[in-house]
């Protein structure tokens, strides 16, 4: 549950405390906690920001990889063989610093919404709903406070993107040499 993820982040003592601060008695014990006090909405509260997020996420990693790696093929930017794990791996970086890019400010919606305090119906008492969110970061930051952490968003979802997409496209390679088209069926 990322809503627990985000309540054991940003756990601090009260000398160094920023936002609302939950106590942790455990990951099951929590979940338990926010099922008793607000049922199965309340393990699903900010889960829209997640959402959204993801699918941004997704959408420029994978078209910013696609439109990379074919560029780099087609002109043999690093290598003569076009299906060469360089080109992979740029293109990997690149999808890297898209997502980032675009998911920040769906990141820092998300964690926001997550971490704010709720009232004993279980709505926040910062933000009324996730444009609600979006306004007032935007009012009282500018377009600056919809990119905080954008560094480590990067030096998180960076890493996992080259990763992924490289052993995803050597799985594929492997899977391409070794499978053989079916026998066509005559009659």
């Amino acid at each position: 549950n990322p809503q627990v993820k985000t309540h054991i982040q940003s756990r601090s003592s009260q000398q160094i405390a920023v936002g609302t601060q939950h106590h942790i008695d455990g990951i099951v014990k929590t979940l338990g906690k926010i099922y008793g006090q607000f049922g199965v909405r309340g393990l699903f509260r900010g889960a829209l920001g997640a959402v959204i997020r993801v699918m941004v996420g997704s959408a420029s990693q994978l078209t910013s990889f696609t439109i990379f790696k074919s560029y780099f093929k087609r002109h043999k930017i690093f290598s003569q063989n076009e299906d060469s794990i360089i080109n992979t791996f740029a293109a990997s970086m690149i999808g890297g610093v898209f997502i980032a890019i675009f998911m920040a400010p769906f990141d820092t919606i998300s964690t926001r919404l997550y971490n704010q305090g709720v009232d004993q119906h279980g709505k926040g008492l910062l933000y009324k709903s996730y444009m609600d969110c979006v306004r007032q970061t935007f009012k009282q930051e500018g377009i600056q406070g919809l990119y905080k952490g954008i560094l480590p968003c990067y030096l998180r979802i960076g890493p996992h993107t080259v990763l992924s997409l490289v052993f995803w496209d050597m799985l594929r390679g492997i899977q391409a040499k070794y499978s053989k088209p079916p026998p066509l069926l005559t009659t």
